[in-house]
């Protein structure tokens, strides 16, 4: 059964989920793969995952990853434009474009990444593959330790189930479509 939560934080909506499973933290943690110290930032909104993490965590816990992400389709509420700014790590900002269920094997994004900044996180990966447009601005993607070095118009094609990680080298905002693909 999937379900959608109202108005909550990425946070509130994990620990929702969790203490209605009857799961503890580090139960939940030890599932996804993650330590409970990183999951209890997740849900105390410390930190806000990857996508790609967040549609793990969706699926384990059989709820549609738009759960977590504002959809294109929503309309800009007041309200929804705080929350959007919430979902956003301190240089990495993205959007839903697509519907995001759970059934959904292909998901796309609008991502932002501040200048001269990268996703905090060391590398993510996840299960599938991912395409990457860059609409603007200057792209350095990590893969299994190879760099590329993207600029407008330019995209990159990978096997997201290898460690990768994004950083914008450049001094102006990088605005990319993200395309995830799950099997």
């Amino acid at each position: 059964m999937v379900k959608k939560l109202e108005a909550e934080s990425f946070g509130r909506k994990l620990r929702n989920l969790r203490e209605k499973l009857g799961l503890s933290l580090e139960e939940l943690a030890h599932q996804l793969s993650l330590k409970p110290g990183y999951l209890k930032k997740l849900e105390d909104d410390e930190v806000l995952p990857p996508v790609g993490e967040i549609i793990t965590i969706a699926r384990h816990l059989s709820v549609e990853p738009s759960t977590f992400m504002q959809s294109q389709a929503e309309k800009p509420t007041a309200e929804k434009r705080r929350h959007a700014l919430a979902q956003r790590t301190r240089d990495y900002a993205y959007q839903l474009l697509t519907r995001g269920t759970e059934d959904d094997h292909l998901m796309a994004f609008l991502v932002t990444i501040d200048p001269e900044s990268y996703h905090r996180r060391v590398a993510y990966q996840h299960s599938g593959e991912e395409f990457i447009y860059v609409l603007s601005g200057n792209l350095k993607i990590t893969v299994d330790k190879k760099n590329s070095f993207l600029k407008t118009g330019q995209s990159i094609h990978f096997d997201s189930g290898k460690r990768h990680f994004l950083k914008n080298p450049g001094k102006d905002p990088a605005r990319l479509l993200v395309v995830v693909y799950h099997p």
